[in-house]
């Protein structure tokens, strides 16, 4: 291999307009990765150090024709632009290009979208959050939920836009003729609730909040204290459960009949709390974290932000550096370690749907993120081969065969189906010399490998990166463990709830008094998906130039992304107490109770504009002539006051109701849905978000849509989850065929 690194995006040249986060964001990828970004019209004044880190690498232009030049000067084509986050942007942007007829690919991001009833509503993460399902379930149980801080549907939006621009972009590369991608911010964030529509369809049950750390598929999902610090408790599996007691000294708990099964746990998570806690106070961290992960149990350090940035393994890793510019500061760098093999191809046409048709990837991935990952490859046009075994599943399917079920167990379960559309399935006993054989036959003929096993059992199995390059030169491999292929905690096990812990989120969300808050059951798994989709697509980009390559993601440094700018601000400014929904840049900023039993509204003000129009929609003018409220700083002062107010306006009316009035007075505002609500949501009908499958064994089944349009088209839906094995015979009798041919033609 060669030296690691790279600019894999190297000789694109990007035009970028809009000063929100998330479009910077998606420029922000560009750029890093080696594209020459122009951003048009820069605000004035001097940046924050959040600005720096979305800016970085890049330069700026007034106007739209000087930014052309500036990329000419640099002897760069403009290939790309990037617009947003509201329609007038879009708009204005749209207007520049045609007038300068710059033939480039047009990448949009939109809160909204064009169609349905919010598509002129005020956008802000707070608005987001509520409307995805993502609030619903975080906080206690009788409420009200909990907005999280930060800008992480921005950000998840503009990674969003940036893995399908580049999609469509090698399509232009390859013969295609896209001209436009449109994302908008809250369809790209329904990956996080996306599995609860559909398995509340089925049973039939409407989702509830279970309380602070506490989430429907299993428990623990929490952190406890240490006697130094906060280690990070999960146990899914019954086996992990088992050792769980094992490592605390309780080996009686599984017999206790109050904790048998996840759903036991969870809802006696009280009475398991008071077992376990007194036992983790008795031990430091790392004696719990070492302990546990020899025995196989996904436990992680919970850091503060301090302790996050000096740990040793992000350390070794190089997960944080020195922010130009930003003195002092330690700021996020990619999740990856990437590394190019030399073996150079250039980009080749296909000819199935969608702008990735003629290439392939080779699936070993389980569970959610790595199945994500290569979902979006297959909505975008790849063709996956998933790999399974007969007796070792994909885990989503369920923790291990069921022997006369009928219809068969590991075919009815909905987070497979919901995660594999779109792709081929084979079974083959990898742990043989055969199915080692014909894995490798497979890659030879493939472009890209994604695999999520612990570091370690790829070589194992004889696939190990060397073992396939050997076999296919050129080829893109991702690894996507937890703690990332390298670095002191890389065999370390984990889950989306443990990948969090990890992260340094849970200590910025949540009430001051509150332990470290998890805001999901599994908020890493999503995210690494659409992570690890979008660098190896960048990585196929650097095939031409740099050859194929390794690249180490870490699931837990992409949640860093995520965090960045409460990273980057803590170092900056000081550190800032946690304040529930409220936020000292905003104010108000709050879940109110509306009309019905467990129903809120959402609002947010994040500017001067919407609090005075919040202010004139709940008939409180006399709040904008009074000094002490004139700044975010006074309002959050005397919040209480201000969120009592709000709560007489919306207490009687219907949560949607109060939302569109407050959206009408150009307020921002927003319903808070729960999963069950998400399907049935006036904006998700008037654009199809939710689609349907129909799958031997469980018929039609609710469906995600792909978060994106292409030339205004969001890719089909055109096949269902393989059952388990059903394209090996046709799989291998292809590969058969071909081997035979290449042997006689060597003959």
């Amino acid at each position: 291999m060669t030296t690691t690194g790279g600019r894999p995006l190297a000789g694109i040249g990007v035009v970028e307009f809009g000063v929100d986060a998330g479009i910077r964001y998606c420029g922000r990828l560009f750029s890093v990765l080696g594209a020459t970004v122009v951003r048009v019209g820069a605000a004035g004044g001097r940046p924050s150090a959040f600005d720096l880190w979305l800016d970085e690498g890049k330069t700026f232009a007034e106007t739209t024709d000087e930014a052309l030049a500036a990329l000419t000067a640099r002897e760069v084509r403009a290939e790309v632009a990037i617009a947003g986050q509201d329609h007038l942007q879009v708009a204005r942007a749209d207007a520049d290009l045609r007038a300068l007829k710059a033939d480039v690919l047009r990448l949009n991001l939109t809160w909204f979208g064009r169609n349905g009833p919010y598509a002129d509503w005020r956008g802000d993460d707070a608005v987001i959050l509520a409307l995805t399902g993502t609030a619903h379930g975080f906080g206690p149980v009788e409420g009200p939920p909990l907005l999280a801080q930060g800008r992480a549907p921005q950000m998840l939006g503009g990674a969003t836009l940036f893995l399908s621009g580049l999609a469509a972009l090698w399509g232009r590369r390859t013969g295609r003729t896209h001209g436009r991608v449109d994302v908008d911010v809250l369809e790209a964030c329904l990956c996080f609730t996306e599995h609860g529509p559909p398995a509340i369809a089925v049973s039939g049950e409407p989702s509830t909040r279970k309380g602070l750390n506490r989430y429907g598929a299993g428990y623990p999902t929490v952190a406890y204290p240490s006697s130094d610090g906060w280690i990070g408790v999960t146990a899914h599996t019954p086996a992990q459960w088992r050792s769980l007691c094992q490592l605390v000294g309780r080996p009686d708990l599984p017999d206790d009949p109050r904790f048998a099964t996840g759903s036991d746990r969870v809802a006696n998570a009280a009475a398991l709390d008071l077992e376990l806690r007194p036992i983790f106070a008795t031990g430091a961290t790392a004696h719990w974290l070492e302990t546990g992960q020899r025995l196989r149990v996904p436990l992680a350090p919970v850091p503060d932000p301090d302790a996050l940035i000096a740990t040793d393994h992000w350390r070794e890793r190089g997960s944080f550096s020195p922010l130009q510019g930003a003195e002092g500061v330690q700021a996020p760098g990619l999740p990856m370690r990437v590394a190019f093999d030399g073996h150079t191809q250039p980009p080749r046409s296909g000819r199935g749907p969608g702008p990735l048709s003629g290439l392939r990837v080779i699936d070993f991935s389980m569970g959610w993120a790595g199945p994500l990952a290569t979902r979006h490859l297959a909505d975008l046009g790849v063709d996956v081969i998933k790999i399974e075994t007969e007796d070792h599943f994909d885990w989503a399917r369920g923790w291990a065969p069921v022997p006369g079920s009928d219809p068969p167990a590991h075919e009815i379960a909905s987070a497979f189906n919901l995660m594999n559309r779109n792709k081929r399935g084979i079974a083959l006993d990898l742990a043989t010399p055969e199915g080692c054989a014909r894995a490798k036959a497979l890659v030879a003929g493939a472009d890209m490998v994604i695999e999520n096993f612990g570091p370690g059992v790829m070589d194992k199995l004889g696939l190990s990166k060397e073992a396939l390059r050997a076999v296919r030169p050129g080829l893109v491999f991702i690894s996507m463990a937890a703690f990332g292929a390298a670095g002191p905690w890389r065999s370390f096990r984990a889950y989306g709830s443990t990948v969090e812990h990890a992260s340094g989120l849970p200590f910025f969300n949540g009430e001051e008094d509150w332990p470290p808050s998890l805001q999901h059951l599994a908020y890493g798994d999503p995210v690494a998906g659409i992570y690890a989709a979008a660098m190896t697509l960048a990585a196929l980009f650097g095939r031409e130039s740099l050859g194929g390559a390794d690249i180490d993601l870490s699931q837990v440094e992409c949640l860093f992304q995520l965090g960045a700018e409460a990273l980057i601000r803590m170092q900056a400014e000081g550190p800032r107490a946690r304040m529930g929904s409220r936020n000292p840049d905003m104010a108000p900023r709050c879940v109110a109770p509306a009309a019905g039993d467990d129903s809120w509204v959402a609002i947010a003000c994040p500017d001067d504009a919407s609090w005075r129009a919040l202010a004139h929609a709940i008939g409180r003018a006399d709040w904008l002539s009074d000094p002490g409220l004139a700044t975010p700083r006074g309002r959050n002062e005397r919040a209480a006051e201000i969120e009592t107010a709000l709560a007489a306006w919306t207490a009687g009316r219907d949560p949607r109701a109060a939302a569109t009035a407050l959206q009408a007075a150009g307020a921002c505002a927003a319903p808070v849905l729960a999963p069950h609500d998400l399907a049935r949501d006036p904006q998700a009908k008037a654009n199809a978000t939710w689609g349907c499958m129909t799958r031997t064994h469980v018929g039609c089944h609710m469906m995600l849509a792909p978060p994106y349009r292409i030339d205004g088209v969001r890719p089909a839906l055109r096949a269902p989850a393989p059952l388990l094995g059903e394209h090996t015979k046709q799989v291998l009798s292809a590969l058969d065929i071909a081997q035979g041919a290449r042997e006689a033609l060597e003959a």
